[in-house]
């Protein structure tokens, strides 16, 4: 279940206000959502900037008016002939992704050369969170001027996903929000140096959107996905609290295998899973109750009172992370 009226657009509001207003400062992920009609909630704001992780994602954004997207996930082989495909099909929309390695960069110059399109290039730059991104400062200037002598791409700036921000403390997330800031401004001015404009800056995941939205720079681009539908997990941070949770699962009691045990229809295959048992979800009503079981289609709790609590009586289970779990289901 999602709230697309009140409650995103409550959450819409709090990421405008928190850049001043300026849609051309947001650049929100769909990996959330993943919903066409937020997707038009979001452009009718003036957020047309969308950033992804999969074609199909790319698709729905394409398809519901955004006009700039930005595939933030390395191109390589059959990514990179989609993309250039789907480029082909949209022309009017600036199409883009990221690279960090040379297979990427070959891969995505052998997709345009066959499409004949152009294609916007940021490069993936490791800020701290390990994953993805180029680690070398040397190795970055060579890649722009690379993408800068090739026909068919447009070299656009630099993209880092600071996610580890979130594993912060509450003191810690502001400094390691400065941090990552700092990599990134300093990079550029060394790219430029080398004599490659560099447009655009993206960064920002939820938990350090704020912390950006505060300290903004020039070219600056903030990508938050989760707090569009928010979730359990972020809640816990204050600097997120003007944000509303907007999704949640039915679920229904469907045994109760002892007086204070409450059998539900919210398994591993209705919610997500990533975290922690026993951590992966609230129930509405039954907030304090103890995750004893999650199994594939089965939740069991325990709580200290579970009186009126009948067989078939319904309730909303919040999940902790709202990402995987809206990517189990087509429709809510």
């Amino acid at each position: 279940m999602i709230d697309c009226n009140a409650t995103t657009a409550i959450n819409i509001q709090s990421m405008l206000r928190m850049v001043g207003y300026d849609p051309a400062r947001l650049r929100p992920h769909v990996k959330t959502h993943k919903c066409g009609k937020i997707v038009r909630q979001l452009v009718s704001e003036g957020i047309t900037r969308h950033k992804c992780a999969t074609l199909r994602e790319a698709e729905v954004l394409v398809e519901n008016g955004a006009t700039d997207i930005l595939l933030a996930y390395p191109a390589v082989g059959p990514l990179a002939i989609g993309l250039s495909r789907l480029a082909a099909k949209w022309p009017k929309v600036l199409f883009s992704t990221v690279i960090d390695s040379p297979t990427g960069w070959a891969d995505l110059s052998n997709a345009v050369r066959d499409t004949r399109v152009q294609l916007g290039i940021f490069l993936e730059i490791d800020v701290g969170h390990g994953r993805t991104g180029v680690s070398e400062l040397d190795f970055a200037v060579e890649f722009a001027r690379m993408i800068s002598s090739i026909p068919g791409f447009r070299f656009r700036g630099l993209h880092g996903y600071d996610g580890h921000v979130g594993s912060g403390s509450a003191s810690d997330r502001p400094v390691l929000a400065a941090k990552v800031r700092e990599h990134l401004t300093s990079w550029k001015q060394a790219i430029e140096r080398a004599g490659f404009h560099v447009e655009t800056l993206i960064l920002a995941g939820s938990p350090s959107f704020p912390h950006h939205a505060a300290n903004l720079l020039s070219g600056m681009e903030l990508s938050p996905g989760t707090v569009v539908l928010h979730d359990w997990g972020y809640g816990k941070h204050a600097e997120l609290a003007c944000f509303v949770q907007a999704v949640a699962v039915l679920t229904r009691v469907i045994g109760r295998p002892t007086e204070n045990r409450l059998t539900f229809d919210c398994g591993s295959k209705a919610i997500a899973c990533d975290q922690p048992s026993g951590a992966r979800l609230v129930l509405e009503g039954l907030e304090n109750a103890r995750g004893v079981l999650h199994n594939e289609e089965h939740l069991v709790v325990e709580a200290e009172s579970t009186e009126g609590w009948a067989v078939g009586k319904a309730t909303l289970a919040w999940p902790v992370h709202a990402c995987p779990t809206s990517a189990w289901y087509d429709e809510a």
